[in-house]
This record gives C-alpha cells, sequence and structure tokens, in this order.
C-alpha cells in the first residue's frame, strides 16, 4: 500500500493551479461536503495527517482539493498568510 507524505509546492505555481481549477470547476472546498467526502472516499485521503501536518507548517491553512483529471490533481493545504502551500502525494 502507498505510503502518504506532504511536500512543498511553490506557493505562486500553486495559486496558478488554484485559479485555473476555480474557473474550470476542478476546486472543491471542504464546505462542499458532498464532493469533498466522495473525493476523499474515493482516493483514500488520509486528510486527518495532512491537517496535523499543515498545521504545524501554518498558523491559519486551508485545505482544498484540485481535481482537473491532470497530475497536479490532489489534496493541497496552503496558507495566503505565510504564502506557503503543501501537497499530499503518496509514495511507495
Amino acid at each position: 500500500m502507498a505510503r502518504a507524505r506532504m511536500v512543498d509546492v511553490d506557493f505562486y505555481s500553486f495559486r496558478k493551479l488554484l485559479k485555473e481549477a476555480t474557473q474550470r470547476g476542478g476546486r472543491i472546498d471542504k464546505r462542499d461536503t458532498q464532493r469533498w467526502n466522495a473525493y476523499v472516499k474515493e482516493h483514500k485521503v488520509n486528510e486527518v495527517a495532512a491537517r496535523a501536518i499543515a498545521a504545524s507548517r501554518f498558523d491559519s491553512p486551508t485545505p482544498v482539493i484540485i481535481e482537473l483529471g491532470g497530475e497536479g490533481d490532489g489534496l493541497y493545504v496552503y496558507s495566503d498568510i505565510e504564502e506557503g502551500c503543501l501537497r499530499l502525494v503518496y509514495r511507495d
């Protein structure tokens, strides 16, 4: 089974990807519980661990899922204040 870890992502590249996802309907925010829960279940996302790691790095982390059908898809946690972003990735 693949193990997950959080990796740093260039904040400005992420903001560009987030803008594209927003425009194309591929942005899933936590408050969109139906889509959020479906994605988490389908992709077996360990959001509790991701949130804990992000909370240790950022004062006010914001989780978001990007689903555009490409390699950039996944769970991201970012902070506009600290201009930082982490992405949950899986490795064997």
